[in-house]
Order: structure tokens, then sequence, then C-alpha cells
């Protein structure tokens, strides 16, 4: 078997620890021996089968996704750590070298091309090398193949988004992501709302390129649809701060045409972030804070002052 494939050793550690026994969970499933087999990686089992014995066990899919995850990506956990100690240490060049490494090899995966993606903008780094660039389309050319946007796919294109010039994307392309996280955030099971999560960062990331590339018109329509949404679906994961997001990016869309309506919301904004900032005593909601606080400022140009 693929050193990959450990669904059976990761079933196994579930049942175990549940406490059945392998001849109750195989039942009429399958063969004792075949369970046996299975729960040593030496041979696989169809999803309808599989699932049936998830259900003997008690499991549900998300508690053995917990653990499936949790175990299979311990190669990418060292490669991420590793970058992590040279994050801590203030090692960037150190982490660059690591990324430029990698990114030479051949066949990488392409969870691995999106952690190095991740990493390059949380460091800031503007060297658009060669590898780098490549990286960048490698990653959007993998995105544009697909119909459905799965869990990776909204990362990047959220990291992709977030960084990318006006040339980058058409605006076309930024109103249809939009429209498709907007038509995704409501829909509701036990697992979606983790990826409403991301398809909201994905909504925020794409208001802010419509705001900061000049489709004012656009962004201040697309802002309103946001807050609507974000005011009707009040059980999303982080709704409130994904709400101030909008509100915010909305508050640059007219900050940028001098328009007042744009002070009087970025206002209420760092009214929000100061009041976060005295709750919780936090220093990155402080930075967050303070570079809202600076974003705005630095747009303003009504000669009306910010309250805060």
């Amino acid at each position: 078997m693929d050193k990959k494939n450990k669904h059976g050793s990761i079933f196994k550690k579930l049942r175990e620890e549940r406490g059945y026994k392998s001849k109750d969970v195989a039942g009429d499933v399958i063969s004792t021996r075949t369970l046996t087999r299975f729960e040593a990686d030496e041979t696989s089992l169809s999803i309808s089968t599989f699932e049936k014995l998830l259900e003997n066990c008690g499991i549900l899919p998300l508690d053995y996704l917990s653990y499936y995850i949790t175990d299979i990506e311990l190669e990418n956990t060292k490669f991420l750590r590793r970058l992590q100690r040279y994050l801590q240490s203030g090692s960037v060049l150190k982490l660059v070298i690591e990324c430029k490494k990698e990114l030479k090899k051949k066949d990488i995966e392409f969870s691995r091309r999106l952690d190095i993606l991740t990493v390059m903008r949380a460091v800031h780094w503007k060297d658009d090398s060669e590898l780098f660039l490549e990286n960048r389309r490698l990653i959007m050319e993998k995105i544009e193949t697909i119909n459905k946007l799965g869990w990776n796919d909204i990362s990047g294109l959220d990291i992709l988004i977030s960084t990318a010039s006006r040339e980058c994307f058409t605006i076309d392309y930024i109103d249809r992501i939009i429209d498709e996280c907007l038509h995704k955030i409501p829909v509701s099971n036990y697992l979606s709302k983790y990826l409403n999560f991301k398809y909201c960062n994905l909504l925020n990331a794409s208001l802010a390129f419509l705001s900061r590339n000049g489709y004012y018109s656009l962004a201040e329509k697309r802002c309103k649809d946001s807050i609507k949404l974000f005011e009707r679906y009040t059980s999303l994961l982080e709704i409130e701060q994904f709400y101030i997001n909008a509100n915010g990016i909305l508050a640059m869309v007219y900050l940028r045409q001098n328009k007042k309506e744009g002070v009087e919301l970025a206002n209420k904004v760092l009214k929000y972030n100061n009041m976060l900032v005295e709750v919780t005593d936090d220093s990155y909601i402080k930075e967050r804070a303070d570079a809202s606080y600076k974003a705005f400022y630095k747009v303003n140009k009504t000669g009306i002052d910010f309250e805060f």
C-alpha cells in the first residue's frame, strides 16, 4: 500500500479508543480477516463499506477526519515547523532559502506550494524571483481547472487575490468569485461552517481587490450585498469580524472618493476595534487595529478628522 494510505491504521486507533472489538465492528459488513488487513494498511475498502464500519463504531465522518488530517499531514507539518522556527528566530532569509530549495524539487504537491505561498505572504516578501512567480502561476493554473473549489483552492485563491495587482485579474473574474462566495456562504451543514469561513475570507479579499484597484461602483454594491448577507446569517464563524471587515472595505471605497460617508463608517469600525483592544488587551488585535487606522488615515483626503 502507498505509505500515505493510513486509513486503516487510523480507523484501528479510533476503534480501540472507543472499546470496540474487531468482530463486532466487522459484523456482516466484511470478514474479520479483511478488517485486520485493512487496519494494517495492507488493503483498501470501498467508501460505502468504510462508511458502514464507521457507523458500527459510532464514529462520525468529522471524528474520523480530525484524526486523519492530524496523521496524514505529518510530513507537511515537519516542513511548516522548520519555517515557523525561522520565523520565530527572525531568520527570514533562511526561510526564503528553504522555500526556494523546496520549489526546485520535482512533482511538488499542491498543498506544499500553498504552504510556501502562505509564508511568503506572511513575511511580506517582495522579491518576486522566478521560482515564486512560477509557484503563483502554477497554483492559479490548478485552481482554474477546478469546477468546484475545495478548502486548499479557496485558501490559495484568497492569497493570490489579496496580493494581486490590477492587471492580474479581470473585474468580471473577481465579480464571479464574489457571486460564488455569496451563494456558498449560506450553505449549512455540520461541516460547511468551516468551508463558509474560508469563503468569507475569499469574499473579503475580493472586495478589497475591487476597492484598492478603483472599481468603486462595483465595490460599493458588493460590499453592501455582503453586509446584508452577514446581517442575515449571524451564526457564521467569526461573523462579527467579517461584518466589520466588509464595513471597513466599504469605508475605504468612500474615502478613496473623498466622500464624508467614509469618515463616518471608518469611525464606527475604529470604535469597534478599540473596544476589542480594551477588552482583550491582545497584542495581535492591537496591531490589527493600528493597521486599520493607518489604512484609513492614508486614504482620507476629505479634510475631516477621525474621532479616534
